[in-house]
Protein backbone atom coordinates (compact mmCIF):
# COMPACT_ATOMS: atom_id res chain seq x y z
CA UNK A 1 0.00 0.00 0.00
CA UNK A 2 2.69 2.46 1.14
CA UNK A 3 4.35 1.86 -2.42
CA UNK A 4 1.35 2.79 -4.33
CA UNK A 5 -0.10 5.78 -2.38
CA UNK A 6 1.86 8.90 -2.03
CA UNK A 7 0.76 10.74 1.50
CA UNK A 8 3.88 13.06 1.56
CA UNK A 9 2.01 15.97 3.04
CA UNK A 10 -0.54 14.31 4.95
CA UNK A 11 -1.27 15.64 8.23
CA UNK A 12 -2.61 13.38 10.90
CA UNK A 13 -3.62 14.04 13.97
CA UNK A 14 -3.81 11.49 16.78
CA UNK A 15 -5.46 11.52 20.35
CA UNK A 16 -4.66 8.25 22.69
CA UNK A 17 -3.97 9.13 25.97
CA UNK A 18 -1.87 5.24 25.96
CA UNK A 19 1.72 7.09 25.53
CA UNK A 20 3.32 3.54 24.16
CA UNK A 21 1.02 2.92 21.60
CA UNK A 22 1.27 7.04 20.16
CA UNK A 23 4.89 6.08 19.87
CA UNK A 24 3.82 2.54 18.19
CA UNK A 25 2.10 4.80 15.43
CA UNK A 26 5.12 7.41 15.58
CA UNK A 27 7.01 4.22 14.54
CA UNK A 28 4.64 2.76 11.87
CA UNK A 29 4.24 6.42 9.84
CA UNK A 30 7.82 6.63 10.03
CA UNK A 31 9.06 7.05 6.29
CA UNK A 32 5.12 7.07 4.90
CA UNK A 33 5.34 10.74 4.32
CA UNK A 34 2.61 11.63 6.93
CA UNK A 35 2.83 14.11 9.66
CA UNK A 36 1.62 12.89 12.53
CA UNK A 37 0.79 15.27 15.17
CA UNK A 38 -0.48 13.42 18.62
CA UNK A 39 -1.97 14.13 21.71
CA UNK A 40 -3.39 13.17 24.98
CA UNK A 41 -5.97 14.89 26.25
CA UNK A 42 -9.72 15.94 24.09
CA UNK A 43 -9.69 19.22 25.40
CA UNK A 44 -5.99 19.73 23.80
CA UNK A 45 -7.24 18.01 20.50
CA UNK A 46 -10.42 20.60 20.43
CA UNK A 47 -7.86 23.09 20.30
CA UNK A 48 -5.77 22.10 17.50
CA UNK A 49 -8.44 21.38 15.11
CA UNK A 50 -9.79 24.88 15.93
CA UNK A 51 -6.79 26.39 15.08
CA UNK A 52 -5.06 23.97 12.94
CA UNK A 53 -6.07 21.91 9.68
CA UNK A 54 -5.53 18.20 9.21
CA UNK A 55 -6.31 15.71 6.49
CA UNK A 56 -7.60 12.74 8.87
CA UNK A 57 -8.09 12.63 12.59
CA UNK A 58 -7.62 9.35 14.56
CA UNK A 59 -9.07 9.13 17.89
CA UNK A 60 -8.86 6.08 20.13
CA UNK A 61 -12.08 4.82 21.32
CA UNK A 62 -11.54 4.23 25.24
CA UNK A 63 -10.09 7.30 27.03
CA UNK A 64 -10.48 8.70 30.78
CA UNK A 65 -13.41 11.57 30.62
CA UNK A 66 -14.69 11.05 27.16
CA UNK A 67 -15.02 8.21 24.83
CA UNK A 68 -14.45 8.43 20.97
CA UNK A 69 -17.68 8.45 20.13
CA UNK A 70 -19.36 10.99 21.83
CA UNK A 71 -16.20 13.06 21.26
CA UNK A 72 -16.85 12.09 17.57
CA UNK A 73 -20.05 13.81 18.00
CA UNK A 74 -18.88 16.71 19.68
CA UNK A 75 -16.84 17.46 17.25
CA UNK A 76 -19.61 16.74 14.30
CA UNK A 77 -21.55 19.05 16.57
CA UNK A 78 -18.74 22.04 17.02
CA UNK A 79 -18.22 22.03 12.78
CA UNK A 80 -14.98 21.77 14.39
CA UNK A 81 -12.99 19.07 11.46
CA UNK A 82 -16.04 18.89 8.75
CA UNK A 83 -15.41 17.33 5.82
CA UNK A 84 -12.41 15.77 7.73
CA UNK A 85 -12.57 11.61 8.10
CA UNK A 86 -12.03 10.43 11.36
CA UNK A 87 -10.81 7.16 12.12
CA UNK A 88 -11.54 5.24 15.22
CA UNK A 89 -8.32 3.15 16.89
CA UNK A 90 -9.47 0.73 19.63
CA UNK A 91 -8.72 -2.57 21.34
CA UNK A 92 -12.28 -3.53 20.94
CA UNK A 93 -12.16 -7.08 18.92
CA UNK A 94 -15.96 -8.31 18.77
CA UNK A 95 -17.46 -8.96 15.67
CA UNK A 96 -19.73 -6.04 14.91
CA UNK A 97 -16.92 -3.62 16.67
CA UNK A 98 -16.58 -1.99 12.84
CA UNK A 99 -20.00 -1.76 11.99
CA UNK A 100 -20.97 -0.34 14.93
CA UNK A 101 -18.34 2.10 14.60
CA UNK A 102 -18.79 3.28 11.04
CA UNK A 103 -22.87 3.80 12.31
CA UNK A 104 -21.86 5.96 14.58
CA UNK A 105 -20.22 7.94 11.92
CA UNK A 106 -16.86 7.45 11.54
CA UNK A 107 -14.64 6.82 8.26
CA UNK A 108 -12.62 3.64 8.99
CA UNK A 109 -11.73 1.24 12.31
CA UNK A 110 -8.67 0.13 13.05
CA UNK A 111 -7.53 -2.70 16.07
CA UNK A 112 -4.70 -2.21 17.89
CA UNK A 113 -2.12 -3.83 17.79
CA UNK A 114 -2.28 -2.05 14.73
CA UNK A 115 -1.22 -3.64 11.52
CA UNK A 116 0.91 -1.65 9.55
CA UNK A 117 -0.99 -2.34 6.00
CA UNK A 118 -3.63 -2.02 7.20
CA UNK A 119 -3.06 1.54 8.84
CA UNK A 120 -1.96 2.54 5.70
CA UNK A 121 -4.86 1.17 3.80
CA UNK A 122 -7.50 2.83 6.43
CA UNK A 123 -5.86 5.97 5.50
CA UNK A 124 -6.14 5.84 2.07
CA UNK A 125 -9.65 4.49 1.60
CA UNK A 126 -10.42 7.26 4.64
CA UNK A 127 -8.78 10.04 2.24
CA UNK A 128 -10.32 8.80 -0.74
CA UNK A 129 -7.52 7.28 -2.83
CA UNK A 130 -9.28 4.07 -3.57
CA UNK A 131 -11.92 1.89 -2.27
CA UNK A 132 -12.20 -0.69 0.55
CA UNK A 133 -11.39 -3.98 -1.11
CA UNK A 134 -13.70 -5.32 1.29
CA UNK A 135 -16.60 -3.02 0.27
CA UNK A 136 -16.72 -4.55 -3.25
CA UNK A 137 -15.98 -8.49 -3.04
CA UNK A 138 -15.54 -9.83 -6.35
CA UNK A 139 -19.29 -10.91 -6.37
CA UNK A 140 -21.58 -7.92 -6.04
CA UNK A 141 -24.04 -8.14 -2.91
CA UNK A 142 -28.21 -7.98 -2.98
CA UNK A 143 -30.27 -7.96 -0.20
CA UNK A 144 -33.65 -8.95 -1.68
CA UNK A 145 -36.47 -8.33 0.76
CA UNK A 146 -39.87 -9.24 0.56
CA UNK A 147 -42.64 -10.34 2.82
CA UNK A 148 -43.91 -12.88 0.62
CA UNK A 149 -41.45 -16.17 0.53
CA UNK A 150 -41.86 -17.59 -3.11
CA UNK A 151 -40.72 -14.19 -4.25
CA UNK A 152 -37.69 -14.34 -2.62
CA UNK A 153 -37.07 -17.47 -3.44
CA UNK A 154 -37.39 -16.66 -7.12
CA UNK A 155 -35.00 -14.12 -7.09
CA UNK A 156 -32.26 -15.79 -5.11
CA UNK A 157 -32.37 -18.29 -7.98
CA UNK A 158 -32.61 -15.87 -10.58
CA UNK A 159 -29.50 -13.81 -9.37
CA UNK A 160 -27.57 -16.62 -7.53
CA UNK A 161 -25.21 -17.11 -10.59
CA UNK A 162 -23.80 -13.81 -10.73
CA UNK A 163 -24.55 -12.31 -6.90
CA UNK A 164 -24.43 -13.06 -3.29
CA UNK A 165 -27.77 -12.27 -2.30
CA UNK A 166 -29.46 -12.37 1.11
CA UNK A 167 -32.85 -12.66 1.86
CA UNK A 168 -35.14 -11.45 4.92
CA UNK A 169 -38.79 -11.38 4.89
CA UNK A 170 -39.63 -7.63 6.51
CA UNK A 171 -38.05 -4.41 6.37
CA UNK A 172 -37.49 -4.33 9.65
CA UNK A 173 -35.39 -7.77 9.45
CA UNK A 174 -33.59 -5.58 6.62
CA UNK A 175 -32.67 -2.97 8.84
CA UNK A 176 -31.34 -5.61 11.58
CA UNK A 177 -29.27 -7.77 8.85
CA UNK A 178 -27.82 -4.21 7.68
CA UNK A 179 -26.69 -3.24 11.07
CA UNK A 180 -24.08 -5.63 10.93
CA UNK A 181 -23.75 -6.12 6.94
CA UNK A 182 -22.83 -4.16 3.63
CA UNK A 183 -24.63 -5.18 0.69
CA UNK A 184 -23.87 -3.45 -2.85
CA UNK A 185 -28.06 -3.13 -3.60
CA UNK A 186 -31.18 -3.72 -1.97
CA UNK A 187 -34.37 -4.88 -4.04
CA UNK A 188 -37.32 -4.19 -2.14
CA UNK A 189 -41.09 -4.76 -2.01
CA UNK A 190 -43.33 -1.99 -1.17
CA UNK A 191 -46.20 -3.61 0.11
CA UNK A 192 -45.34 -5.62 3.45
CA UNK A 193 -47.00 -5.72 7.01
CA UNK A 194 -45.12 -4.08 9.84
CA UNK A 195 -42.97 -1.78 7.99
CA UNK A 196 -43.60 -1.26 3.85
CA UNK A 197 -40.90 -0.11 1.70
CA UNK A 198 -41.48 3.34 1.61
CA UNK A 199 -41.17 3.02 5.79
CA UNK A 200 -38.24 1.50 5.35
CA UNK A 201 -36.25 3.96 2.52
CA UNK A 202 -37.48 6.77 5.23
CA UNK A 203 -35.66 5.41 8.03
CA UNK A 204 -32.44 4.98 6.17
CA UNK A 205 -31.97 7.89 4.38
CA UNK A 206 -30.40 9.99 6.90
CA UNK A 207 -28.12 7.32 8.27
CA UNK A 208 -24.91 8.19 6.48
CA UNK A 209 -23.32 4.33 5.65
CA UNK A 210 -26.80 3.25 3.85
CA UNK A 211 -28.32 6.53 2.42
CA UNK A 212 -25.98 5.44 -0.77
CA UNK A 213 -27.31 2.08 -0.86
CA UNK A 214 -28.73 1.75 -4.81
CA UNK A 215 -32.49 0.69 -4.24
CA UNK A 216 -34.67 -0.85 -6.77
CA UNK A 217 -38.28 -1.35 -5.88
CA UNK A 218 -40.42 -4.84 -6.47
CA UNK A 219 -44.02 -4.51 -6.75
CA UNK A 220 -47.04 -5.44 -8.78
CA UNK A 221 -48.63 -1.84 -8.28
CA UNK A 222 -48.21 0.50 -11.41
CA UNK A 223 -50.01 3.25 -9.71
CA UNK A 224 -47.88 6.83 -11.06
CA UNK A 225 -48.08 8.20 -7.36
CA UNK A 226 -46.15 5.28 -6.10
CA UNK A 227 -43.36 5.53 -8.40
CA UNK A 228 -43.09 9.39 -7.95
CA UNK A 229 -42.79 8.91 -4.41
CA UNK A 230 -40.55 5.98 -4.53
CA UNK A 231 -37.74 8.09 -6.30
CA UNK A 232 -38.56 10.89 -4.03
CA UNK A 233 -37.18 8.83 -1.38
CA UNK A 234 -34.52 7.39 -3.19
CA UNK A 235 -35.19 4.30 -5.54
CA UNK A 236 -33.07 4.33 -8.62
CA UNK A 237 -35.84 1.74 -10.70
CA UNK A 238 -38.31 -0.38 -10.46
CA UNK A 239 -38.88 -4.24 -11.21
CA UNK A 240 -42.60 -5.39 -11.75
CA UNK A 241 -43.86 -8.90 -10.16
CA UNK A 242 -43.77 -11.36 -11.58
CA UNK A 243 -40.36 -11.79 -12.30
CA UNK A 244 -38.56 -12.10 -15.96
CA UNK A 245 -35.46 -13.30 -15.30
CA UNK A 246 -33.66 -11.40 -18.39
CA UNK A 247 -35.40 -7.96 -16.92
CA UNK A 248 -33.94 -8.68 -13.28
CA UNK A 249 -30.19 -9.15 -14.38
CA UNK A 250 -30.21 -6.47 -16.45
CA UNK A 251 -31.78 -3.65 -14.29
CA UNK A 252 -29.38 -5.07 -11.57
CA UNK A 253 -26.12 -5.05 -14.02
CA UNK A 254 -26.94 -1.47 -14.91
CA UNK A 255 -27.76 -0.21 -11.22
CA UNK A 256 -24.75 -1.36 -10.05
CA UNK A 257 -22.40 0.06 -13.08
CA UNK A 258 -23.99 3.23 -12.80
CA UNK A 259 -23.11 2.64 -8.77
CA UNK A 260 -19.17 1.89 -9.68
CA UNK A 261 -18.96 4.79 -12.19
CA UNK A 262 -19.92 7.23 -9.76
CA UNK A 263 -18.24 5.90 -7.05
CA UNK A 264 -15.07 5.73 -9.01
CA UNK A 265 -15.91 9.58 -10.32
CA UNK A 266 -16.19 10.17 -6.47
CA UNK A 267 -13.24 8.82 -5.44
CA UNK A 268 -11.84 10.97 -8.21
CA UNK A 269 -13.62 14.57 -7.51
CA UNK A 270 -12.12 13.14 -3.50
CA UNK A 271 -8.16 13.06 -4.98
CA UNK A 272 -8.62 16.21 -7.43
CA UNK A 273 -10.32 18.13 -4.42
CA UNK A 274 -7.38 16.70 -2.03
CA UNK A 275 -4.97 17.80 -4.69
CA UNK A 276 -6.40 20.99 -4.80
CA UNK A 277 -6.38 21.86 -1.34
CA UNK A 278 -2.86 20.50 -0.68
CA UNK A 279 -1.74 23.26 -3.40
CA UNK A 280 -4.10 26.22 -2.03
CA UNK A 281 -2.24 25.22 1.59
CA UNK A 282 1.05 25.07 0.28
CA UNK A 283 0.49 28.79 -1.69
CA UNK A 284 -1.15 30.35 1.54
CA UNK A 285 1.96 29.28 3.63
CA UNK A 286 4.58 30.56 0.35
CA UNK A 287 2.44 33.77 0.78
CA UNK A 288 2.82 33.69 4.39
CA UNK A 289 6.65 33.50 4.29
CA UNK A 290 6.91 36.02 1.72
CA UNK A 291 4.96 38.39 3.85
CA UNK A 292 6.84 37.62 6.85
CA UNK A 293 10.31 38.04 5.19
CA UNK A 294 8.95 41.78 3.76
CA UNK A 295 8.21 42.38 7.53
CA UNK A 296 11.08 40.92 8.20
CA UNK A 297 13.05 43.22 5.74
CA UNK A 298 11.40 45.93 7.12
CA UNK A 299 12.09 45.74 10.19
CA UNK A 300 15.99 45.21 9.81
CA UNK A 301 15.82 48.82 8.86
CA UNK A 302 15.59 49.76 12.56
CA UNK A 303 17.75 47.54 14.97
CA UNK A 304 15.35 48.57 18.01
CA UNK A 305 12.62 47.15 16.27
CA UNK A 306 13.18 43.64 15.11
CA UNK A 307 9.81 41.77 15.25
CA UNK A 308 7.54 45.11 15.00
CA UNK A 309 5.77 44.36 12.38
CA UNK A 310 4.72 40.95 13.62
CA UNK A 311 3.92 41.78 17.04
CA UNK A 312 1.76 44.60 14.98
CA UNK A 313 0.01 42.00 12.56
CA UNK A 314 -0.95 39.37 15.58
CA UNK A 315 -2.44 42.18 17.84
CA UNK A 316 -4.53 43.65 15.04
CA UNK A 317 -5.72 40.31 14.36
CA UNK A 318 -6.65 40.18 18.28
CA UNK A 319 -8.50 42.90 17.92
CA UNK A 320 -10.50 42.12 14.99
CA UNK A 321 -10.96 38.55 16.02
CA UNK A 322 -12.92 40.54 19.39
CA UNK A 323 -14.64 42.36 17.23
CA UNK A 324 -16.22 39.00 15.91
CA UNK A 325 -14.70 39.62 11.97
CA UNK A 326 -14.56 36.42 9.73
CA UNK A 327 -12.07 34.58 9.84
CA UNK A 328 -10.88 35.85 6.41
CA UNK A 329 -11.13 39.31 7.79
CA UNK A 330 -8.60 38.73 10.20
CA UNK A 331 -6.31 37.17 7.92
CA UNK A 332 -6.52 40.30 5.70
CA UNK A 333 -5.81 42.73 8.97
CA UNK A 334 -2.84 39.99 9.72
CA UNK A 335 -1.20 40.54 6.28
CA UNK A 336 -2.35 44.79 6.61
CA UNK A 337 -0.53 44.57 9.80
CA UNK A 338 2.95 42.62 8.69
CA UNK A 339 3.14 45.56 5.60
CA UNK A 340 2.10 48.80 7.60
CA UNK A 341 5.61 49.60 7.80
CA UNK A 342 6.63 48.94 4.33
CA UNK A 343 7.22 52.48 3.29
CA UNK A 344 10.04 52.77 5.49
CA UNK A 345 12.07 51.32 2.61
CA UNK A 346 12.31 54.84 1.60
CA UNK A 347 13.63 56.37 4.23
CA UNK A 348 17.47 56.85 4.73
CA UNK A 349 18.75 54.50 7.73
CA UNK A 350 20.60 56.98 8.97
CA UNK A 351 17.75 58.84 10.16
CA UNK A 352 15.52 55.59 10.83
CA UNK A 353 18.15 54.56 13.68
CA UNK A 354 19.26 58.21 14.90
CA UNK A 355 19.02 57.80 18.50
CA UNK A 356 19.30 61.95 19.86
CA UNK A 357 16.35 63.67 18.99
CA UNK A 358 15.34 63.92 14.84
CA UNK A 359 15.07 67.61 13.32
CA UNK A 360 12.41 69.10 11.49
CA UNK A 361 13.49 67.86 8.32
CA UNK A 362 14.26 64.74 9.32
CA UNK A 363 10.93 64.25 10.99
CA UNK A 364 9.27 64.95 8.16
CA UNK A 365 11.03 62.63 5.82
CA UNK A 366 9.89 59.71 8.35
CA UNK A 367 6.07 60.89 7.70
CA UNK A 368 6.79 60.61 4.24
CA UNK A 369 6.77 56.15 4.72
CA UNK A 370 3.05 55.94 5.26
CA UNK A 371 2.61 57.86 1.52
CA UNK A 372 5.43 55.61 -0.01
CA UNK A 373 4.03 52.38 1.40
CA UNK A 374 0.93 53.26 0.06
CA UNK A 375 2.17 53.65 -3.11
CA UNK A 376 4.12 50.38 -3.15
CA UNK A 377 1.05 48.25 -1.71
CA UNK A 378 -1.21 50.20 -4.66
CA UNK A 379 -1.19 47.28 -6.83
CA UNK A 380 -2.24 44.26 -4.72
CA UNK A 381 -5.72 44.47 -5.42
CA UNK A 382 -5.74 40.26 -3.98
CA UNK A 383 -5.89 41.93 -0.25
CA UNK A 384 -8.46 44.55 0.39
CA UNK A 385 -6.99 47.94 1.55
CA UNK A 386 -3.64 46.60 2.23
CA UNK A 387 -2.61 50.19 0.90
CA UNK A 388 -5.06 52.27 2.92
CA UNK A 389 -3.60 50.02 6.44
CA UNK A 390 0.11 51.21 5.09
CA UNK A 391 -0.88 54.75 4.74
CA UNK A 392 -3.47 55.81 7.05
CA UNK A 393 -2.17 53.63 10.50
CA UNK A 394 -0.49 57.00 11.60
CA UNK A 395 -3.91 58.86 11.39
CA UNK A 396 -5.58 60.17 14.72
CA UNK A 397 -8.94 60.31 15.80
CA UNK A 398 -8.94 63.63 16.62
CA UNK A 399 -7.57 64.20 12.93
CA UNK A 400 -4.12 65.51 14.12
CA UNK A 401 -2.07 62.95 12.41
CA UNK A 402 -0.78 62.04 8.91
CA UNK A 403 -0.50 62.87 6.22
CA UNK A 404 -3.87 63.28 5.75
CA UNK A 405 -5.39 64.52 8.96
CA UNK A 406 -8.07 62.30 8.60
CA UNK A 407 -10.17 62.24 12.06
CA UNK A 408 -13.23 59.84 13.46
CA UNK A 409 -14.27 57.34 10.93
CA UNK A 410 -13.22 58.90 8.13
CA UNK A 411 -9.48 56.82 8.92
CA UNK A 412 -10.22 53.49 7.44
CA UNK A 413 -11.51 50.53 9.92
CA UNK A 414 -8.41 48.72 9.35
CA UNK A 415 -6.06 51.39 9.62
CA UNK A 416 -8.20 52.57 13.14
CA UNK A 417 -6.91 48.87 14.32
CA UNK A 418 -3.36 49.06 13.53
CA UNK A 419 -2.81 52.69 15.07
CA UNK A 420 -3.48 51.20 18.26
CA UNK A 421 -1.52 47.93 17.54
CA UNK A 422 1.28 49.91 16.29
CA UNK A 423 1.10 52.17 19.41
CA UNK A 424 0.76 49.73 21.68
CA UNK A 425 3.70 47.53 20.76
CA UNK A 426 5.81 50.86 20.09
CA UNK A 427 5.63 51.07 24.08
CA UNK A 428 6.29 47.30 25.26
CA UNK A 429 9.09 46.84 23.32
CA UNK A 430 12.27 47.79 23.42
CA UNK A 431 14.13 51.17 22.62
CA UNK A 432 17.85 52.43 22.50
CA UNK A 433 17.01 54.70 25.20
CA UNK A 434 14.49 52.79 27.08
CA UNK A 435 13.17 49.24 27.75
CA UNK A 436 9.67 47.89 27.99
CA UNK A 437 7.45 49.95 29.49
CA UNK A 438 5.31 48.66 32.75
CA UNK A 439 2.25 47.11 31.97
CA UNK A 440 0.24 49.86 33.93
CA UNK A 441 2.04 52.44 32.29
CA UNK A 442 1.17 51.64 28.74
CA UNK A 443 -2.31 51.19 29.84
CA UNK A 444 -2.76 54.19 31.31
CA UNK A 445 -1.45 55.56 28.27
CA UNK A 446 -4.31 53.46 25.74
CA UNK A 447 -7.27 54.89 28.30
CA UNK A 448 -5.55 58.27 27.87
CA UNK A 449 -5.88 58.10 24.08
CA UNK A 450 -9.48 57.25 24.06
CA UNK A 451 -11.28 59.41 21.48
CA UNK A 452 -7.99 61.67 20.90
CA UNK A 453 -5.16 59.33 19.79
CA UNK A 454 -7.69 56.16 19.38
CA UNK A 455 -10.62 55.18 18.13
CA UNK A 456 -12.79 54.66 21.28
CA UNK A 457 -14.34 51.68 20.58
CA UNK A 458 -10.59 49.49 18.90
CA UNK A 459 -8.82 51.44 21.99
CA UNK A 460 -11.28 49.79 24.57
CA UNK A 461 -10.62 46.16 23.11
CA UNK A 462 -6.78 46.64 23.49
CA UNK A 463 -7.19 47.45 27.31
CA UNK A 464 -9.39 44.24 27.61
CA UNK A 465 -6.53 42.46 26.09
CA UNK A 466 -4.29 43.80 28.38
CA UNK A 467 -6.41 43.08 30.94
CA UNK A 468 -6.32 39.97 30.03
CA UNK A 469 -3.01 39.59 29.73
CA UNK A 470 -2.21 38.80 33.29
CA UNK A 471 1.46 37.84 33.04
CA UNK A 472 2.33 40.51 30.50
CA UNK A 473 3.40 38.18 27.81
CA UNK A 474 1.96 40.31 24.67
CA UNK A 475 5.63 42.62 24.80
CA UNK A 476 8.83 41.96 23.03
CA UNK A 477 11.15 40.10 25.10
CA UNK A 478 14.77 40.19 25.06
Amino acid sequence: MNGKIDFRGIRVLSLDDNMLDTRVLEELLEGTGVILDATASAEEALKKLSREEYDVVMIDHMMPGVDGITLLKLLRDKHVCDGVPVIAVTGNTITSAKENYLQAGFSGYVSKPIDKNTLLETLAISLGFCRAAEDKPQKSSVLVVDDNRMNLLVAQKILADDYSVSIVTSGKAALEFLQYNNVDLILLDLRMPEMDGFQFMEHIKDQERLKSIPIICLTADDETESEVKCFELGAVDFIAKPFIAEVMRHRISRTLELDRLREDLQNEVNKQTHSLKKYSEKMSRLTRQVFRTLAGTIDAKDKYTNGHSLRVAEYSRMIAKRLNMSQQEQEDIYYIGLLHDIGKIGVPDDIINKTSRLTDEEYAVIKTHPSIGAEILDKMSEIPDISVGAKYHHERYDGRGYPEGLCGENIPLVARIIGVADAYDAMTSNRSYRDVLAQDYVRGEIEKGKGTQFDPVFAEIMLRIIDSDKDYVLREHK
